[in-house]
C-alpha cells in the first residue's frame, strides 16, 4: 500500500459525529492513504462549518449545496445565499443536491424545484455537481439534460448499467461507496465491472454506508481502503491502478 494515494470522493466529515475524535480521524484517513477528501454540504447552516473545516486543513475540499432529504426545512432564500457563498468561497463543487424518491422523503415537486435551481446555479458558477440519487436515477438524467454545460458526480452510485453508460456520456462520473463490498450488491458490482475505470471515483459518504467489514460502526475515511479492495477484485486490476486512476478522476473534476 505504499505507493497507493486514494482521495475520498464524499464525506460529510462536518457532521457532528465527529467532533469528539476528528483529529485522530484525518490522522487514521492519513494513515491508510487517503490524501483529499471532499465534504459535501447538506443545509445552509452547515456551510460555515465546512468553510472552517477546509479553511484549517489544505487536503480538505469544500462543497456547498442543499440535500433532497431535508428539502422541507430548505427556504427559496437557500438558493440566493448558496449563490452568494459560493461566489465568496469558491468551492471545489455544488453539492450535495439531488433527488431522493424514497416513500418517506419529502414531495418531489419540492425537490425538483430545489435540484433544478442548483443545476442553474452550478452552471452559472461552472462548477461541477455532486449529485444524490435515490430511486430517482431517470429523472435526475432529465433534469441534467436540461443544462449543456454539467459535470459532476453521481454520489454512491445505485443506478442500472445502462443508466450508468447514459450518465457516463453526459460527462458524469460514477462514485461508488461502501455499499459494494456486500454480497448483495449485485448491481453495483456489475456497474463497477464493466464502466471504464476513467469514469470511476471511490467515497466512503461517512459518517454512513460503512463497508462490510464494519458494518454496523460509524463510517470514516480510514475505511476507503475496503472499497478500492473491493473494487480491484471486481475489476481484475491492481489496487495501486485503481487507485491512481480514481484520484485522477477527482483531481480532474473537482480541480484539485
Amino acid at each position: 500500500m505504499q505507493n497507493i494515494r486514494l482521495i475520498d470522493s464524499h464525506c460529510h466529515l462536518d457532521f457532528d459525529v465527529f467532533d469528539h475524535d476528528r483529529s485522530q480521524v484525518l490522522q487514521r484517513a492519513q494513515d491508510n492513504n487517503v490524501t483529499d477528501i471532499i465534504i459535501p454540504g447538506t443545509r445552509h447552516h452547515y456551510w460555515q462549518r465546512i468553510t472552517r473545516l477546509t479553511d484549517k486543513h489544505q487536503h480538505l475540499h469544500a462543497c456547498y449545496g442543499l440535500h433532497p432529504y431535508w428539502a422541507d426545512t430548505h427556504d427559496k432564500q437557500d438558493i440566493t445565499k448558496l449563490d452568494e457563498t459560493i461566489a465568496r468561497n469558491q468551492p471545489v463543487a455544488l453539492g450535495e443536491c439531488g433527488l431522493d424518491f424514497r416513500t418517506q422523503q419529502v414531495d418531489k415537486k419540492t425537490q425538483l424545484f430545489f435540484f433544478d435551481a442548483q443545476l442553474t446555479v452550478a452552471e452559472q458558477h461552472r462548477l461541477p455537481v455532486v449529485i444524490h440519487s435515490v430511486r430517482a436515477t431517470e429523472k435526475v438524467i432529465q433534469s441534467i439534460r436540461k443544462f449543456k454545460n454539467l459535470k459532476g458526480m453521481i454520489h454512491s452510485f445505485s443506478g442500472s448499467l445502462e443508466q450508468a453508460k447514459r450518465l457516463i456520456d453526459m460527462n458524469f462520473y460514477i462514485s461508488i461507496s461502501g455499499s459494494v463490498t456486500y454480497a448483495n450488491a449485485k448491481t453495483m458490482k456489475e456497474v463497477v465491472k464493466a464502466i471504464p475505470l476513467t469514469s470511476l471515483l471511490l467515497e466512503t459518504d461517512a459518517p454512513d454506508q460503512a463497508d462490510a467489514k464494519n458494518h454496523g460502526n460509524r463510517n470514516e475515511p480510514a475505511y476507503l481502503v475496503n472499497t478500492l479492495s473491493t473494487i480491484a477484485q471486481l475489476r481484475e486490476e491492481t489496487l495501486t491502478d485503481i487507485a491512481r486512476q480514481t484520484s485522477l478522476n477527482a483531481k480532474d473534476l473537482f480541480a484539485i
